[in-house]
C-alpha cells in the first residue's frame, strides 16, 4: 500500500473502526516500577532473612530474563530502612479510654 497524501471520511471511518476494536492492555503492560512494587517484599525478605546479597538477586532475575539495576534494588532496600526507622521514632498508640482519662 502506497503512503497517501490525502484522507477520505471514509479513510478515518475505517482508522476509528480497526482501533475501536483493539483490546486493553493496561493490566499486561506493567512498569518497572510496578514489577519491582510487586516484587519488594520477597527482596526484603530474601536479603533480610535468608542472607542474599543484592548481586545474588541481580543475578537470579537477570537469569530469568528480568535486567535490574544495581540502583533500583538498592533503592528498595534503602526505602525499607528507612521505613523501619520510622517505625522505631513513632511513639506507641494509646487507648482511646487512657487519652479520655487524662484530660
Amino acid at each position: 500500500m502506497s503512503k497517501k497524501t490525502f484522507y477520505s471520511d471514509a479513510d478515518i471511518e475505517k482508522a476509528k473502526k480497526a482501533l475501536s476494536g483493539l483490546p486493553d492492555l493496561t493490566p499486561q503492560r506493567k512498569t518497572q516500577q510496578d514489577f519491582l512494587s510487586a516484587i519488594r517484599d520477597d527482596l526484603i525478605a530474601l536479603v533480610k532473612t535468608k542472607g542474599y546479597t543484592l548481586t545474588d538477586i541481580k543475578e537470579t532475575l537477570k537469569t530469568a530474563g528480568y535486567e535490574i539495576s544495581d540502583r533500583a534494588l538498592r533503592d528498595i532496600m534503602r526505602d525499607a530502612e528507612k521505613k523501619k526507622v520510622i517505625k522505631k521514632n513513632r511513639p506507641p498508640k494509646q487507648a482511646n479510654s487512657s487519652v479520655a482519662e487524662n484530660q
